[in-house]
């Protein structure tokens, strides 16, 4: 019914804590950690008014450009629609890994334990404050929580810890923020090597689909071991898909479309197209695709 265009800045949340975001050209933006100490870094976060840093930020001034752009737009003869971001979190601890410096973090678990125990709390509950902020600037409304839909994140830096780590200091943030989220279904983003936390979250947190494990992960096996309400959406390796042989790239959807893996329902595969991607290569991927993926052939 109509054509969503959806703003996707990932450093939006950085912004919103305060730190110091950079842009490169033709590469991922970063941010660096805030300079500053424990206690001072606790009383910056807790000070943040939600409705003031989102109102202030970039991102919200790109929505409110693109609305006016859209305006009365159509395409094909169908409306577009600007999508605000702000309805998500790219993650309790990643956003607190990158606020406080990747390293340092895990030196603070092992060295400052209550210090994580208050980051980590404080940026999930700023993160629900941020969400309910960007729906009532951009609608008018207050946000009616838990949805009755499910709720939806990524939290990419767990590949950095074990499961007990996990289990110790995030597991609570994240019941924390799906709880205070959702009355519905529960499905997380990870990248990385991080099928050490398959079990934690589908038995401890109730996720029931995970999104964006690449070939090196065995589906089948988890597939089978999480339960019959279980599903993934798994990811090609994007350098492969962008640079890979085309026997390369049919390797790996072999190895993705396994027998194990291609329960009806539970198991997607998807991917990104970079610039740079050849169409041929888009092409090579496309047709593996139908010709591994159909049930009952190898």
């Amino acid at each position: 019914e109509r054509w969503d265009v959806s703003i996707q800045l990932w450093m939006e949340e950085n912004e919103f804590f305060g730190c110091d975001v950079q842009y490169q050209e033709d590469d991922y933006a970063w941010a660096k950690p805030l300079p500053l100490d424990k206690e001072d870094l606790l009383l910056h976060l807790s000070e943040i008014d939600p409705e003031e840093r989102v109102r202030q930020s970039s991102a919200f001034k790109m929505y409110n450009a693109l609305k006016e752009l859209a305006d009365e737009m159509t395409f094909a003869g169908r409306p577009v629609e600007i999508v605000p971001p702000g309805s998500s979190t790219h993650g309790i601890f990643t956003k607190a890994a990158e606020i406080r410096g990747l390293e340092q973090i895990c030196v603070d678990m092992y060295d400052a334990p209550d210090f994580v125990d208050k980051l980590l709390h404080l940026v999930t509950e700023k993160n629900i404050a941020r969400i309910k902020a960007w729906h009532k600037l951009t609608t008018g409304l207050d946000l009616q929580l838990p949805l009755a839909e499910g709720f939806h994140f990524c939290d990419d830096s767990l590949q950095l810890i074990s499961t007990e780590m996990y289990e110790r200091f995030v597991l609570p943030c994240h019941e924390r923020l799906y709880s205070a989220m959702t009355a519905g279904k529960r499905r997380m983003h990870l990248c990385g090597r991080s099928s050490q936390h398959y079990h934690t979250l589908r038995h401890k947190l109730n996720v029931t689909a995970i999104d964006g494990p690449s070939p090196f992960v065995d589906h089948g096996q988890y597939l089978r071991e999480l339960g019959p309400d279980f599903s993934f959406v798994a990811q090609t390796d994007h350098s492969v898909l962008a640079n890979g042989s085309e026997s390369q790239i049919d390797e790996m959807l072999r190895g993705l479309l396994s027998n194990e893996a291609k329960i009806p329902g539970r198991f997607q595969v998807m991917g990104f197209v970079t610039r740079h991607t050849p169409l041929r290569n888009v092409e090579i991927c496309y047709q593996a695709g139908r010709k591994y993926g159909a049930i009952g052939q190898d």
